[in-house]
């Protein structure tokens, strides 16, 4: 993070400090590792001090500065044009699936939802585990996924914060790398997303104040022409990394030997859609009180979906190795569907 702008990470240190640094943007396995410590001593020491101001944070953050490391190499190898000391990215406490742009000293300040790389992560995980996968049986039954997913929805929409779900056992194997490929997919979307508004020079249609876990930020709008816009650069850049990865794979797992992180990088994308398709139709049914309001900002989800769709396959089919079948973004919506009417009231008990 040295690279980027000092003023900027100042402008994002001094939003923590003024929201009292939240707890919520420790990551779940940082608790004694003294994080917050560590960011209150940059806070109070001098700019000459500081010459690393978002490492540390958490443990999240850190695998957030790889994912941006990643994008950034998509978007040269794709010959697009930035200057990365304008941009910092990092994470808030937000609870919705979207990253937000928010202005700071002449450059953009990209604020990706802490709750929403949670979210992706743990349905991911729960689907995981729900799924007979490379010749091995299930981990758990229909009615444990469907209680599974129910407290990190639940959680997500009392609390911002799907992390405060009971924990979920550790994955092992094959299970575990497939899932670190698609929730990185997912990350790298993330960001990539708003990577693209800033190389694009997207406008700021208006601004909309969120609802963060301990205070309101105001962040920027872009025109829904735009918001397609980024989706599809958001895609590409995702799977123009995979292009570089596997050009340089020196990883014989079996996970990726079979192609695998390819059909990872196509479907990161679409897990981030779906994701915000499945709150939107929850909190249609449930009514949930208070629900960050993304819609007011972002095109519907499954217009989203459906436009981002034929980019996605045509950009899997040119992966320099024949793809498996893309079967994995239509999977992952087909057991959201085959789940969501018992999902509703079971996430409605959880919020009584």
């Amino acid at each position: 993070m040295a690279r980027r702008s000092r003023r900027l990470a100042r402008s994002y240190l001094a939003l923590v400090q003024r929201d009292g640094l939240s707890a919520a943007l420790m990551g779940p396995a940082v608790g004694g590792q003294g994080a917050a410590e560590r960011v209150r001593a940059i806070l109070e020491s001098t700019d000459d001090y500081v010459t690393d101001p978002l490492s540390g944070l958490s443990t999240l953050q850190d695998v957030l500065d790889l994912r941006v490391a990643e994008v950034e190499a998509a978007a040269l190898s794709l010959d697009l044009r930035f200057d990365p000391r304008n941009i910092v990215t990092a994470l808030y406490p937000f609870g919705d699936v979207n990253a937000w742009n928010a202005p700071a000293n002449g450059g953009d300040l990209i604020l990706v939802s802490r709750g929403g790389l949670g979210l992706a992560f743990l349905t991911l995980k729960i689907n995981m585990m729900s799924a007979s996968m490379f010749g091995e049986p299930a981990l758990i039954d229909r009615d444990q996924t469907v209680a599974a997913l129910a407290d990190v929805f639940a959680a997500h929409f009392r609390y911002g914060d799907p992390w405060r779900a009971p924990r979920l056992p550790s994955l092992t194997g094959h299970r575990e790398v497939m899932l670190d490929l698609l929730v990185n997919a997912a990350a790298r979307f993330v960001i990539g997303h708003e990577y693209a508004h800033v190389i694009g020079g997207h406008a700021h249609a208006d601004k909309v104040t969120l609802k963060s876990m301990d205070s309101a930020v105001e962040v920027h709008t872009r025109l829904s022409d735009d918001e397609f816009a980024a989706d599809r650069a958001g895609a590409r850049l995702v799977l123009a990394d995979q292009r570089l990865a596997a050009a340089a794979e020196q990883d014989p797992h079996f996970v990726r030997r079979h192609g695998l992180a390819t059909v990872a990088a196509a479907t990161g994308p679409m897990c981030l859609v779906l994701l915000d398709l499945v709150l939107h139709e929850l909190d249609g049914d449930l009514k949930v009180t208070g629900y960050p309001p993304a819609s007011t900002a972002h095109p519907h989800p499954s217009k989203r979906w459906d436009a981002l769709w034929p980019v996605v396959e045509h950009e899997y089919a040119r992966q320099a190795t024949p793809p498996q079948p893309l079967e994995l973004p239509g999977g992952l919506m087909r057991w959201f569907e085959n789940l969501f009417t018992d999902l509703v009231p079971a996430v409605r008990q959880r919020l009584a």
